[in-house]
């Protein structure tokens, strides 16, 4: 374990890194017509509104710097899938597979457990490098189906591509958004190892997807939450106050019981094209808040 980072208290377990338990907060409860407000969730079938996944992606560098190190910022990702809803006021900690390569090439599991009974809330890879195989979400992507049953997102076509557009991580701006504590603060707020403050990776696929607007996958009175997302530095870091360039691609199209969903790549470019970072991100549009399944969800449902 790297002990040489400023990250708080990480628990050794029986091969694994552990943030202590946290409680979690719904900043964004009182959001109109998202699955975070609890009158919006409970109409489609959650007990509550479900915290954003970026709470938890938030609070991933704690562990992987203590277990890769300061490098996962230059060519490390972190891949998340969301499988149970996240409610305001769960006790929750992070835990990594501790690596065991050094540095090198490396794949290891991460996820996010609930203390009242254990059960994993979110699944996913994390790794440096590029190490064989695929990431959770590249796996994901090519068991999608369904892609022929669609109806909220029909008029979408797999390979749409964005125009690029500039973007920068404004300092200023993401100070003022909710958030719980971060580690180490200081490379987030003010001074990093590489000079100025860097992104955290909760934030780089908002920046990186910035273009991804242009798919046009807001659908009106659609409830839509995020399913999976990765964050992935190819020359990294990623710097906050700093000119960027934005395009996005839609990947994958598919449908489950309960929802349609897509998958987009978002890559985030310097001016110059080179590529610092990129994303993948499944959004996950419920079938029960469309019109378009009224036939197969009925009120009392």
């Amino acid at each position: 374990m790297h002990a040489e980072y400023d990250v708080g208290e990480i628990i050794e377990d029986e091969g694994a890194l552990f943030t202590p338990f946290r409680m979690v907060e719904n900043y964004w409860a009182n959001q109109a017509g998202a699955v975070q407000n609890d009158e919006v969730a409970k109409k489609v079938g959650f007990q509550g509104g479900v915290v954003r996944g970026v709470v938890h992606i938030a609070q991933m560098p704690r562990v992987l710097l203590a277990g890769f190190g300061q490098h996962w910022f230059e060519s490390g990702g972190a891949a998340s899938m969301f499988i149970k809803p996240t409610l305001h006021g769960d006790m929750v900690r992070i835990g990594l597979q501790e690596p065991e390569l050094g540095g090198a090439d490396e794949r290891v599991q991460i996820w996010v457990e609930r203390e009242s009974d254990g059960m994993h809330l979110v699944n996913g890879t994390a790794e440096i490098g590029d190490p064989a195989g695929g990431s959770l979400t590249s796996q994901m992507i090519l068991n999608t189906s369904g892609a022929d049953e669609v109806r909220i997102l029909a008029d979408h076509v797999i390979g749409q591509t964005t125009e690029a557009i500039p973007v920068r991580i404004d300092s200023v701006e993401l100070a003022q958004e909710p958030s719980g504590p971060i580690a180490p603060e200081a490379w987030f707020r003010t001074e990093s190892p590489w000079g100025g403050p860097i992104a955290n990776p909760a934030n780089v696929p908002t920046a990186a997807g910035r273009s991804s607007g242009q798919l046009n996958l807001n659908s009106e009175g659609v409830v839509g939450m995020l399913g999976a997302q990765e964050v992935k530095h190819v020359a990294g870091p990623v710097f906050q106050d700093h000119d960027y360039v934005s395009e996005s691609e839609l990947v994958a199209i598919g449908s489950s019981k309960r929802s349609e969903y897509v998958w987009y790549e978002a890559r985030l470019l310097e001016t110059d094209g080179t590529l610092v970072a990129k994303t993948t991100t499944q959004m996950r549009f419920l079938k029960k808040s469309s019109l378009l399944w009224a036939d197969e969800f009925s009120d009392d449902e």
